[in-house]
């Protein structure tokens, strides 16, 4: 699934852990990202493998989430500071990156997300994701090149 940056920029990405890491800089927060996407299909209870349906009664959409690291920068830092966990946001000005790290002998590749202008979303996508499970909000976004995208 793509993160679109530029003409048609996220809406509704999900931002957790909104960190600062002295150690890297001072004039930036790191957070989680999460985007989702429906599939089409309907949602299934992991254990009985039942459709999982609403309130009135409806099969709930199934959706697919990726996960990317952000980092606010410019104009979006010190709004992002003020940002709480689940707080949903459409990104503004924003781009891709991506660095290599080479740990034992191996060289991964890191892509993430730095945005320098966003607002909130608005109210109506409070319960936008609120199917979402806690096992599926941790995420790493390194992958080893020789293996693709993780």
């Amino acid at each position: 699934m793509s993160f679109n940056i530029g003409n048609n920029p996220s809406r509704y990405v999900a931002v957790s852990n909104v960190t600062m890491r002295y150690s890297v800089s001072e004039k930036m927060l790191f957070a989680d990202l999460r985007t989702s996407k429906r599939t089409g299909r309907p949602k299934h209870d992991k254990e009985t493998g039942e459709v999982v349906l609403d309130k009135q009664g409806k099969p709930v959409p199934e959706r697919v989430y990726t996960h990317w690291e952000g980092r606010f920068v410019g104009k979006a830092f010190e709004p992002a500071k003020a940002l709480r966990n689940g707080t949903y946001i459409d990104i503004v000005k924003g781009w891709t990156e991506k660095e290599e790290i080479t740990s034992n002998g191996k060289t991964y590749t890191t892509v993430y997300i730095v945005i320098s202008d966003f607002n909130e979303s608005s109210d109506d996508m409070k319960n936008f994701n609120s199917d979402i499970e806690d096992d599926e909000l941790p995420f790493d976004t390194m992958y080893d090149d020789s293996e693709g995208e993780g």
